[in-house]
């Protein structure tokens, strides 16, 4: 026990020693890279990677360069440091690893593919022996999918102006005000009055061009892949053989595969792959047909409604097949569908005839969902929700509810919106402000004041989405267009609830008064 005493002390001492001797010596400052930052700047940076995402180049090849900018404690100067980038390529179905002892890396990202780096550097401080790593990520991206693009601008001074990075708050939110000169370095579309999108109105799979969008002038018409603003077809080339040569008013689609142009006179040209337009066949009941409003369901059944001759027709898309050729010659007539009168009986005898129509759109009922919504209004301002359905049975294919919307409250610019999201409900518009009506209850309820004119409401996809490319609740996701007196514009999007609460929104501004909005979600094709 006494020796154990004995030596506990004298370790006591010895540290005691150490303690008191502390500062007594001395110290060599040891070299320290304080920091190491890197140009350009990542698009995000973690503790130990640097990740770099950009829009997928659609013209010519990329090409950057990343640079160290290293901050050391001791040393002036890099004469100590050694670079290294440390890259993999697949030989043979082996990865091989290859050192680029270089300061700086170039990389190149190629036109139209999808490009992706995954090197490490390092960099070894020789006056110390320690070694510093990061990895880096570097990848493209398809631009513009899950974007609104918007046509904005005065007449003959039109843009196309995308808005991206708008599904969650912690998306990169993203405003380009003239995609198109953005890409190509050049002006279009200064005359566009509308825009028609379709996610799967191509046949170029090898190239995954399945989308496409119609850029509207009223003498003319692009038809262009919307993720790089390629344009593969102009008005000549699209549109039929006929004379005088229509000039087009606006377009109606199902969001997929299928669409119309209706041009100043009220004729409809059909579109079903690869953006060929056909005229739509008649008979004698509606060969002098003049539309008004049409909507074209994913059933591929299209309402029409001729307000000169006071009668709705449908057209029943599938019946005509999907058109294929790729030549630079447009095919012979592929129309096998006639333009056709509603049966007798669907609505009261001359229920319309005193009726006009403020609103067709999607339905959204337990008949309708596939089918089409209508919202009429009498001369004394009573208005009558109307849901279609084109699969019913006994004397008609096509049924109907009728249901009188006694509190519904409208103005002169009231604007609509309905979705399959929310059962019989109807999004509208009064003044500045955004209401739910509900066609079971008869109650209108406060949403969203924007603050200023809105003429146009419009969710993302009203009928479906896309589960498949990070299209998030879309149906349930209202874009609200805001076009002020002093000739802005704005887009406000609000991103509801199930409960039909706003549970946030987005405010775009920027922009120059907004003619049309379309939503850009990916069609069949993965990417």
């Amino acid at each position: 026990m006494r020796n154990r005493i004995y030596i506990l002390g004298v370790v006591a001492f010895m540290l005691g020693g150490c303690y008191e001797d502390k500062g007594n010596y001395d110290y060599k400052k040891v070299n320290d890279l304080e920091s190491i930052t890197f140009l350009p700047e990542p698009t995000e940076r973690t503790e130990t990677s640097c990740n770099y995402r950009y829009r997928q180049p659609s013209l010519d090849t990329l090409r950057v360069t990343y640079t160290p900018v290293v901050t050391q404690s001791d040393v002036t100067g890099e004469d100590n440091l050694e670079f290294q980038w440390i890259t993999s390529k697949t030989v043979n179905k082996k990865t091989v690893l290859d050192t680029l002892r270089s300061k700086e890396l170039t990389l190149k990202f190629a036109p139209k593919k999808k490009t992706s780096y995954a090197p490490l550097f390092k960099v070894i401080d020789h006056s110390t022996g320690v070694e510093y790593y990061t990895k880096f990520n570097m990848n493209t991206v398809v631009p513009f999918v899950n974007s609104w693009f918007v046509l904005h601008g005065a007449q003959g001074d039109r843009k196309l102006g995308v808005v991206e990075g708008i599904n969650a708050e912690t998306d990169e939110l993203s405003v380009v005000y003239d995609a198109y000169q953005d890409i190509w370095g050049i002006r279009r579309f200064q005359d566009a009055t509308k825009l028609l999108y379709l996610s799967s109105d191509g046949s170029d799979y090898a190239n995954l061009i399945v989308e496409h969008m119609f850029a509207i002038q009223p003498d003319s018409c692009a038809y262009m892949h919307p993720f790089d603003l390629v344009v593969n077809k102009r008005f000549e080339l699209m549109m039929p053989n006929v004379s005088p040569r229509p000039r087009l008013a606006y377009a109606s689609g199902d969001g997929y595969s299928a669409g119309f142009l209706v041009d100043a006179n009220g004729h409809l040209y059909w579109t079903k792959g690869m953006g060929w337009m056909f005229t739509v066949k008649t008979d004698d009941n509606t060969k002098n047909y003049q539309v008004k409003n049409v909507f074209l369901s994913r059933s591929g059944y299209a309402t029409i409604w001729d307000r000169e001759h006071r009668q709705f027709m449908y057209y029943n898309m599938n019946g005509n097949r999907m058109i294929w050729s790729n030549s630079e010659i447009h095919p012979e007539d592929e129309s096998s569908v006639v333009l056709t009168l509603f049966d007798k009986g669907i609505f009261a005898e001359d229920e319309w005839k005193n009726q006009e129509i403020v609103y067709m759109g999607q339905g959204n009922s337990d008949i309708s969902e596939k089918g089409t919504i209508i919202i009429g209004v009498d001369g004394q301002q009573n208005y009558t929700v109307y849901q279609l359905g084109f699969n019913g049975q006994g004397t008609s294919f096509i049924e109907v509810s009728k249901t009188p919307a006694v509190n519904m409250n409208l103005d002169a610019t009231s604007q609509f919106a309905t979705s399959i999201a929310f059962k019989d409900q109807i999004f509208y518009t009064r003044n500045s402000a955004v209401y739910l009506y509900n066609v079971a209850s008869g109650e209108e309820i406060y949403l969203y004041d924007a603050g200023g004119p809105i003429t146009k409401l419009q969710f993302r996809i009203a009928a479906w989405y896309d589960t498949g490319y990070g299209t998030i609740d879309a149906n349930r996701r209202l874009a609200v267009v805001v076009n002020n007196p002093d000739g802005t514009g704005e887009l406000h999007e609000l991103f509801l609830t199930s409960g039909d609460d706003v549970d946030k929104t987005f405010i775009h501004t920027g922009f120059g008064e907004i003619q049309d909005i379309v939503f850009t979600n990916p069609g069949i094709v993965r990417r």
